[in-house]
């Protein structure tokens, strides 16, 4: 052997015999353990605390000192010492070790973590300055212990417990509800990530909530969908809180879940009904008249400045009534009047009512529109058409009138029952004369709508005529639309 050999062996029998010196010196319990679970050095603190000589602390695993009431958490914890880093806080804890003669001693451990397979520990026996040793302490920690389990397991919701430390945060515990609520037993799930409860329908932008909250360690709730073990699914309420230790290092997950179908269940059907009610009041209503009516903000009538009125009427309905069974005449003014309403949602504008054979609708409210007249020219071309349409199909020879005025209004609900949305002011009733006094097949239009579509449409002056009420009057045949070039 060379000389620079022997002086390395030498150096490195020096230092664990200073190691050793040190080792003595001091008061507390040192050790280095091995990843293998066995200690590799002891000082001789061991040996006058715990009657055990170097070598049989060193012939077993250390576990095999630790109080078997204490094994479990102690090995749970020591798991932090193989997944922590080396520049991480130590890990700590206090457990019972036991003596030579049969008793235990109380040890509180600061422990390096695990690197190239060696962990640093400092003990220190705490048995006489701490009440920890005492029977009173353990009684009372049996006593936490046994209610805690007893409460977790009296839980009609799901608890579990999942190992933030370790890859893919597998379950360490679940209760008796989980098992209820699942049809998972903790022989099915203990060791496994509770993924296995998600399925293909789950929904998942709650679970990105999930795994964001996971990922940050935060408090987190979601409504998911799960499936049970014999597949059958469940609206599962589940919220997550962290547990972090001393050190502020996460450590597990406990998970909260209830089965909230029945409120799922009872929550669609409420919605499904809120919905209906909400179709059938838009039904009457416009929209912006039935939210300020559910909310009962101030009076419902409005003043429109200009908006363009409709009346169209059937020709010769009442003898034609006369000829037909009274619900094969509703069916006929159903089908009618369902394409006017058809119509009407085509070109923007707002039905207001039927009278019998009559038709009426405006442009131009409850929302103010600026091609209201156009909006209505064309929507009564539309309506001429649809007639046509109707007479090749039922095989009847009807027509109708059509009426229209431009002007303001007065719009809105009175009353305190059956609301209808409907419109008062003159130019209500000059378009209600504009049909009455027009021909079969026709629309007529005053001059005010005249102005109106003059640009866009095709018009022919009728001339003065008498109007009920308003003397003579020049009116104007609406014949098409200026096709665009």
């Amino acid at each position: 052997m060379n000389s620079s050999c022997e002086e390395s062996e030498l150096n490195l029998v020096q230092m664990d015999a200073s190691l050793q010196a040190f080792f003595n010196l001091s008061p507390n319990l040192l050790c280095i353990r091995g990843s293998d679970g066995y200690f590799r050095q002891l000082n001789s603190v061991w040996e006058t605390t715990l009657g055990w000589t170097g070598t049989e602390l060193r012939s077993r695993p250390w576990l095999e000192f630790v109080h078997p009431d204490d094994i479990a958490f102690t090995f749970d914890l020591e798991r932090q010492c193989y997944i922590q880093a080396s520049y991480t806080p130590p890990i700590q804890y206090k457990n019972r070790y036991r003596c030579r003669d049969g008793s235990y001693r109380w040890l509180s451990w600061r422990l390096s973590p695990y690197e190239n397979g060696l962990s640093y520990g400092i003990a220190q026996d705490v048995t006489q300055n701490s009440w920890l040793g005492s029977e009173a302490y353990r009684a009372e920690l049996q006593e936490m212990v046994k209610l805690r389990d007893q409460a977790m397991a009296a839980s009609s919701v799901g608890i579990t417990i999942a190992d933030a430390r370790l890859p893919d945060m597998p379950l360490i515990y679940v209760n008796p509800a989980f098992e209820v609520i699942t049809g998972y037993s903790p022989a099915d799930v203990l060791g496994y990530n509770c993924r296995f409860l998600q399925g293909k329908k789950t929904h998942q932008p709650a679970v990105v909530q999930l795994r964001a909250a996971i990922k940050a360690g935060e408090n987190c709730t979601v409504t998911l969908l799960n499936y049970r073990k014999d597949g059958t699914p469940f609206w599962n309420e589940l919220t997550i809180s962290p547990i972090y230790d001393d050190y502020n290092n996460l450590t597990h997950f406990v998970g909260i879940q209830a089965d909230i179908s029945a409120r799922v269940r009872a929550e669609t059907a409420l919605r499904i009904e809120k919905n209906k009610s909400e179709k059938l009041l838009l039904n009457i209503l416009p929209q912006p008249i039935a939210e300020q009516l559910k909310q009962a903000q101030g009076s419902l009538a409005q003043q429109f400045d200009q908006v363009t009125i409709l009346f169209a009427d059937i020709v010769g309905f009442t003898p034609m009534s006369n000829q037909m069974r009274p619900l094969e005449l509703l069916d006929f003014l159903n089908q009618i009047f369902s394409a006017f309403d058809q119509l009407a949602d085509k070109h923007g504008v707002e039905k207001i009512k039927t009278i019998g054979d009559a038709y009426m609708v405006a442009g131009g409210l409850p929302v103010p529109q600026d091609n209201h007249a156009e909006a209505i020219a064309d929507m009564a071309l539309d309506m001429q058409q649809a007639i046509t349409n109707f007479q090749v199909q039922q095989g009847k020879s009807f027509q109708i009138r059509i009426g229209i005025n431009t002007g303001p209004v007065v719009a809105g609900v009175i009353g305190t029952k059956k609301f209808i949305y409907d419109l008062w002011g003159d130019a209500v009733n000059v378009a209600s004369r504009m049909e009455s006094s027009g021909k079969p097949g026709k629309i007529q239009v005053t001059a005010t709508t005249y102005e109106h579509l003059k640009d866009k449409f095709v018009l022919e002056k009728r001339g003065a005529i008498a109007v009920k009420g308003k003397g003579e009057m020049t009116t104007y045949w609406l014949l098409a639309k200026v096709p665009v070039q």
